[in-house]
């Protein structure tokens, strides 16, 4: 007879995610219109360095700015 652990609900996957989302920033939508080859390429980087189209635009926001600020 073997015998298992019983699983419970500290070891459901949703629990990270609903963890993620709950200690997520506050955020603000932004809409941009950008040219069409500028996205495919914005796409194809964020698949490449397999993250989201997000987190590269936060990330470059983010350098634009600091650089800005720094001159």
């Amino acid at each position: 007879m073997v015998l298992k652990a019983k699983k419970t609900r500290r070891d459901r996957p949703d629990k990270e995610q609903a963890i993620a989302q709950t200690t997520k920033p506050d955020t603000k939508r932004l809409n941009a219109e950008i040219p069409r080859e500028l996205h495919s390429r914005l796409k194809t980087f964020a698949a490449q360095q397999e993250t989201k189209i997000t987190e590269v635009v936060i990330e470059a926001i983010t350098e634009y700015l600091s650089k800005s600020s720094n001159e």
